[in-house]
């Protein structure tokens, strides 16, 4: 049992030790940057890292950062989130976005440094002490740096970590600022395109809904057979895993309970049960704090054996840690499952050190498992409050495509929608060729609509920024209507996956206020702000074309 393992303590002072000593980005040219395994895990270029590397330089590094706004340090967290968010460009899911972080690490880096830009910790250092951390009175607050610092041993990164990834934001601004600046955008087109966002546009809108039209068609066993055999790679089963994990969990259901005392409870009573409640909660916790030292040790023991043995040791590893951990150390079988039949323990992880909202099993199915790579057959993850879990793929059934019987239904669903959309946009086409001469003959649109038995619906003037709430697609109206003349109809309908709807501009105006030079100037500058973060990305996505990559395969 766990009370039984104060041996290992001092052990995982010394385990925590070695790991914090792995940078984050002593990356060698060809080698695998001294962590982890030793494995190589990706190439960019002729830089190679291994597991620990990239867990370093992606998901440890972007935790730290996120570190800033838990410390409620948001002017610096707000530069960095800057420098995370453009090299992480669009990502399906979190393991891709961190590969695209590291990968773009590398590549600003090497690119930098053949236009000569450069940043060395020292000046890093220096950037730090005069720009960042600062204060209510806007001076470095070195108690702030020094807890932050502090706070970084748990990722596994040191205040040379910091200083480096604080070297590379600056070399990226100097980049940014060289590739994307001194383009000038269009000032007529800019100050054109705000005034027909700032317009208030009032309109009148007759729509068709998908729904009426789908109630009249029943297609014929045939068609719903030629549709699926046409579009059968729609309709597949879902893709089925088989894991075992271990995990590491520690029970709380004997922390101690704060007191909750009567509103007519004597206070020197309620000050003693605080007291009591607060001691008992300092004793529980540093226990907790041993306990869990131990169990860290155990586990990290564990998935060191596990990577060394290229998986082929999970179980021998699972049950001598077990041995060693008992009823804290669990080790699970699942049957097979889908990502809607997860079992309820996974379910319940919560993760650490992620974005919030981001769910274990998304992760889990995110993978593209390999059996025979150890990297891509097994993972670990932190959750809850101090716990760990690891798992080893066991069975992968990928989607297959499912037999005519059993898709019949879902593709009856959708022949049907796709001849009701067709027949929707005809009736609207239709509709909107008779009222856009009813209107041009002088007549109403309402009455138009009237004698065409349509039904009319007058919106309230909005603009671009106002769009009302309760109307679907008010955005998309007002993208159509605001380069429509007023009293005319639109040319082109406004369509959703459910309706289809014609639009009447009945007013368009411009109300101008306050300094109109001064936000012309803001507006431009502005402007020439965007552009510069567009070509600096696409700059950043011509390195990642012509680079030589060797990545994981992730979902």
């Amino acid at each position: 049992m766990i009370e039984n393992m104060r041996k290992y303590t001092g052990l995982m002072v010394v385990v925590l030790v070695l790991l914090a000593a792995g940078l984050i980005l002593t990356m060698k040219p060809g080698g695998s940057g001294g962590g982890g395994a030793g494995n190589e895990f990706m190439q960019v270029n002729d830089v190679s890292l291994d597991q620990n590397d990239f867990s370093k330089a992606g998901k440890n590094t972007i935790s730290a950062v996120q570190r800033l706004a838990q410390m409620q340090n948001y002017n610096d967290f707000f530069k960095f989130r800057e420098f995370v968010g453009t090299l992480t460009g669009n990502a399906a899911s979190e393991t891709q976005s961190q590969l695209n972080f590291v990968t773009n690490r590398i590549l600003l880096k090497q690119a930098a440094e053949e236009l000569g830009l450069y940043s060395a910790p020292e000046v890093a250092e220096k950037y730090i002490q005069d720009n960042m951390f600062q204060g209510r009175d806007g001076s470095h607050d070195a108690k702030l740096y020094s807890s932050y610092i502090e706070s970084l041993g748990s990722l596994g990164l040191k205040q040379k970590d910091f200083q480096q990834l604080v070297a590379e934001y600056m070399v990226f601004v100097k980049t940014r600022d060289l590739i994307g600046g001194g383009l000038t955008p269009s000032k007529v087109n800019t100050i054109a395109e705000d005034k027909l966002n700032r317009q208030d546009i009032g309109i009148s809108v007759v729509s068709f809904k998908l729904a009426d039209f789908e109630k009249e068609i029943t297609p014929t066993e045939d068609e719903i057979k030629s549709y699926w055999e046409t579009h059968k790679d729609k309709y597949k089963t879902e893709r089925t895993l088989k894991l075992t994990y271990v995990l590491t969990n520690l029970d709380t259901s004997d922390e101690p309970k704060r007191p909750t005392p009567a509103a007519d409870a004597d206070p020197a009573a309620v000050s003693k049960q605080n007291l009591e409640y607060q001691e008992k909660l300092v004793t529980w916790t540093e226990q907790r704090k041993g306990h869990t030292k131990i169990l860290t040790k155990i586990f990290s023991d564990f998935v060191d054996l596990v990577q060394d043995s290229e998986g082929k040791d999970f179980d021998k590893a699972a049950a001598a840690a077990k041995e060693q951990a008992g009823e804290d150390f669990s080790i699970v079988n699942t049957e097979a499952f889908t990502i809607t039949s997860v079992p309820e323990q996974l379910k319940s992880l919560t993760l650490k050190n992620y974005q919030a909202g981001t769910q274990l099993i998304d992760l889990i199915f995110a993978k593209k498992f390999n059996a025979e790579d150890v990297y891509h057959n097994f993972d670990n993850f932190t959750v809850g409050r101090d716990g760990n879990v690891a798992i080893r793929l066991d069975e992968d059934i990928q989607p297959q495509v499912k037999s005519y019987d059993d898709a019949k239904d879902l593709a009856s669903a959708d022949l049907i929608s796709k001849l009701a959309g067709e027949a929707m946009t005809k009736a609207a086409e239709d509709a909107k060729a008779k009222l856009t001469a009813a209107v041009a003959d002088s007549k109403s649109f309402s009455d138009a609509a009237k004698e065409a038995e349509l039904t009319a619906t007058e919106m309230a003037p909005f603009n671009a920024s106002t769009p009302p709430t309760e109307v679907t697609n008010a955005a998309d109206f007002f993208r159509i209507a605001q380069i429509t003349a007023p009293k005319t109809v639109a040319t082109k309908l406004s369509t959703s996956d459910d309706s289809a709807t014609i639009i009447y501009v009945a007013t368009r105006t411009l109300t101008l206020e306050g300094d109109e030079a001064l936000k012309e100037t803001q507006l431009v500058e502005q402007a020439a702000n965007s552009q510069k973060y567009w070509t600096f990305n696409a700059w950043i996505n011509g390195l990642t074309e012509k680079a030589e990559l060797k990545l994981p395969n992730v979902q």
